[in-house]
C-alpha cells in the first residue's frame, strides 16, 4: 500500500514561473552555469550553484544555499500554497511526445519497507554528501522520479483534470513546454490516494540517491526527535509519479578507454569466442541481445548467443561480464576510471567523437532496456549495473520545493 500526500509547496509566482527553474545542476557546464547565473537573477541555479558559493567547505555551503533561498521567499519570487495539493504536470517535447504524471510527497518508510523499489546500488560517499545536504538545508527541490503500474482510473482523472487551463504553462530553451494544474478537490484527492493505495509497488527510475538520503535522513531526525509520531515532514519526499509505460528509455552507450595488453586483433579474437561476430561497411541501430562494435574506424556486430541469455540477464550485464571483466580485465564497473558512458540519446556522436579525438579506444553501442526488464530486477531485489539507462521525462529543479 503506497502512501502518497498532497502537500503545500512553495513554487514561483506565475509571473516568474518560465524564469525560476532550472535543469539539474549536474547538467549544465560551468561555463553555462555562469552564464545563466550573470544574465537571470530570477534562475534557481542563483540559490545553489552561485561561483564563490561552489567552493566554499559543506557545511558554509549549505548555510549559504539556506540563505539564498530564503531571499528569494522575501522577495516574492517563491510563495507557498495555503492548502496541500497534488500537482500534475505535463511534459511535451518539441516533437510531440508528452508525459503526464503527479507530483506529490512520497514515504521514506514505504522506501524501507521495500514498497518504493529500486534497481540500482548507491555510493555511500554521494548518499552521506547529500544526507548532510539535506539536514542542512531542509528542502527538497527536485522531485524523484518514481514510476507505477498503468491505471485506467488514473488516466481518466488526469484527462479530466487538463481540460482545464493550466496554472502555469511556459517553455524551457530547450523548447520542452511545461504545464501544472494544482489539484485540491477533496474527492479527487482521496480517489487519487485510493488508488495509489491499491498498489504494490512503485519503482525508482531516476534518483536513487536522493531516496535513500531522504531514508537515511528521516533515521537521523527520527533519533533526535523523542516525540517521533512517522507524520513529520521529514518522513517524506518530493516525487514525480508516472505511469512505466509512458516512460521514454534510452541506453548508455560505451566506450573504453585501452585494451589493457591486447592488440585489436586480439581482443577481436577474444570477442569471437564468446560472440558471433559481423563485419558492418557502416553502422546500423543494435537489436536487442546485440552489441554494435566500433573499432579502428570499422563496425561489427556482436550478437549473443543463446548460453548467454538466461536467467533474465541483460545485455548490460552480459557485456560488463564477458567483455569489460573477463577480456579486459576491469572487476568493478563502479569504481574503474576505463569507461566513458555517453547517452543513448545523443545517437552515435558522442562516442564516435571521443574515439576519433583518441579519448576512447574503441566504443559500444546498446540496445535499451524496457521498463520491464528493470521492474523485473527490482522485484527480485536485484539491481542493475551502474548507467544501464537514461530514463526520460529529466525533471526541473525549483519549480516546486517541499519543505521539512
Amino acid at each position: 500500500m503506497a502512501v502518497i500526500r498532497p502537500f503545500q509547496a512553495v513554487r514561483p509566482v506565475r509571473n516568474k514561473v518560465c524564469l525560476v527553474p532550472s535543469y539539474s545542476y549536474e547538467k549544465y557546464d560551468r561555463l553555462d552555469v555562469n552564464r545563466i547565473i550573470k544574465y537571470n537573477p530570477y534562475s534557481f541555479l542563483n540559490i545553489i550553484a552561485k561561483p564563490y558559493v561552489r567552493n566554499l567547505e559543506p557545511r558554509k555551503r549549505y548555510q549559504a544555499i539556506k540563505k539564498f533561498y530564503g531571499k528569494f521567499k522575501k522577495r516574492g519570487i517563491y510563495i507557498q500554497d495555503s492548502v496541500p495539493f497534488y500537482y500534475l504536470l505535463r511534459i511535451t517535447e518539441e516533437d510531440g511526445t508528452s508525459y503526464t504524471g503527479l507530483t506529490a510527497l512520497a514515504s521514506a518508510s514505504d522506501y524501507a519497507e521495500g514498497l518504493i523499489k529500486r534497481h540500482e546500488k548507491t555510493l555511500t560517499n554521494r548518499v552521506q554528501l547529500f544526507t548532510e545536504y539535506l539536514y542542512n538545508v531542509r528542502i527538497n527541490a527536485e522531485p524523484v522520479l518514481l514510476a507505477h503500474e498503468p491505471v485506467a482510473d488514473l488516466d481518466m482523472i488526469y484527462e479530466k483534470l487538463t481540460e482545464n487551463l493550466p496554472e502555469y504553462e511556459f517553455s524551457m530553451p530547450d523548447g520542452k513546454v511545461f504545464e501544472m494544474w494544482p489539484v485540491s478537490d477533496v474527492e479527487i484527492i482521496k480517489r487519487i490516494q485510493g488508488i495509489f493505495e491499491q498498489m504494490n509497488a512503485l519503482y525508482i527510475a531516476d534518483g536513487h540517491h536522493r531516496v535513500e538520503s531522504s531514508y537515511r535522513l528521516m533515521e537521523r531526525m527520527k533519533s533526535e526527535n523523542p516525540y517521533h509520531t512517522g507524520m513529520e515532514a521529514y518522513n517524506f519526499f518530493m516525487a514525480f509519479l508516472i505511469d512505466y509505460k509512458k516512460l521514454k528509455i534510452y541506453p548508455f552507450n560505451r566506450g573504453i578507454k585501452d585494451l589493457g595488453k591486447l592488440d585489436n586483433d586480439d581482443f577481436l579474437h577474444q570477442l569471437a569466442s564468446v560472440f558471433e561476430v559481423k563485419p558492418l561497411n557502416r553502422y546500423f541501430p543494435p537489436k536487442k541481445h546485440e552489441v554494435i562494435l566500433f573499432l579502428c574506424n570499422e563496425y561489427y556486430r556482436l550478437i549473443f548467443p543463446e548460453n548467454l541469455l538466461q536467467n533474465g540477464r541483460t545485455d548490460v550485464e552480459i557485456l560488463n561480464e564477458q567483455v569489460f571483466k573477463n577480456i579486459l580485465g576491469i572487476e568493478n564497473m563502479r569504481n574503474t576510471n576505463r569507461i566513458s558512458y555517453c547517452e543513448g540519446k545523443t545517437n552515435i556522436k558522442c562516442l564516435t567523437k571521443k574515439i576519433n579525438k583518441g579519448e576512447c579506444k574503441a566504443g559500444f553501442f546498446m540496445h535499451e532496456l524496457d521498463f520491464e526488464e528493470i521492474k523485473a530486477k527490482a522485484d527480485a531485489g536485484e539491481t542493475l549495473p551502474p548507467k544501464s539507462s537514461y530514463i526520460e521525462p529529466k525533471l526541473l529543479s525549483g519549480l516546486f520545493v517541499y519543505e521539512f
